[in-house]
């Protein structure tokens, strides 16, 4: 594919650490999953009301978050695969896209600490691709863009569509490695001061291949498994949690007996 996309635009498509590859392919997987499981039960109610779900612990999203945040410096400079290959400016752009994104979900999300700590992954999803190619004022644009899609697409797909993807990752990494691997078009070429070598028309069709293919085998693969084993467990496991139905252990300490 990459020869034809070549001989029709001129360049390679170019997704140096998988906004793509990774990120978009595996949220757009997951949009097939969560529309074919369904909401959790009396999520979306028959009267229009919705069922809240506040996160069960605000530390350990934070805690999930920061992990997250420090690995994807050796995941994103590592990409290289050679040390002789490896690039500061990889990092330095991770974390101006990882800016971008907290400051822009912390305005757009009015302080939401889930928003706040979704908004550098979003930067970091985004900025994959053309790491190795933007400006860090590039980089820090395109982390922002993601983060405010992240923040309007989640509060969409739960409040609007009623789609409940409980941690927003079709938004997170579907959406914002979409527009990540289209960014790195953009800001990658010497136009917006990158380095060159992509051009917008390779990007475009490159990622729109990768979604396509996500999203019919997220639809096939978890159809196919819908109708045959089946994909949600039965209305009282459902009602104690996987947790305790699959794993016999709660996620809710305070729900265990005290001695």
């Amino acid at each position: 594919m990459q020869a034809w996309i070549k001989a029709l635009t001129g360049d390679e498509f170019h997704d140096f650490a998988g906004s793509v590859v990774v990120h978009a392919v595996g949220g757009w997987i997951a949009l097939g999953a969560v529309l074919l499981l369904g909401a959790r039960s009396n999520r979306y109610r028959k009267d229009g009301a919705m069922s809240a779900h506040p996160p069960s612990s605000i530390p350990f999203l934070a805690l999930g978050a920061w992990i997250l945040i420090v690995g994807w410096f050796g995941f994103n400079v590592m990409s290289a695969q050679l040390l002789d290959k490896m690039s500061g400016l990889v990092a330095v752009n991770s974390l101006m896209a990882m800016v971008g994104g907290t400051l822009v979900a912390l305005l757009m999300g009015k302080n939401d600490p889930g928003f706040v700590h979704n908004g550098p992954l979003a930067g970091l999803v985004a900025v994959c691709a053309g790491s190795d190619l933007m400006h860090p004022l590039g980089a820090l644009v395109v982390g922002g863009v993601a983060g405010a899609i992240f923040v309007v697409m989640f509060t969409l797909t739960q409040n609007k569509w009623k789609i409940d993807d409980v941690l927003g990752v079709w938004p997170l990494h579907g959406l914002c490695g979409t527009w990540g691997g289209i960014a790195a078009g953009i800001f990658g070429s010497t136009a917006f001061g990158g380095l060159g070598g992509v051009n917008f028309m390779a990007q475009l069709i490159g990622t729109a291949m990768g979604v396509a293919w996500a999203a019919a085998a997220g639809f096939v693969v978890y159809g196919l498994l819908k109708a045959t084993v089946g994909l949600r467990l039965s209305q009282e496991e459902e009602y104690d949690g996987a947790d305790l139905s699959i794993h016999k252990i709660s996620a809710t300490p305070e729900r265990e007996a005290n001695w």
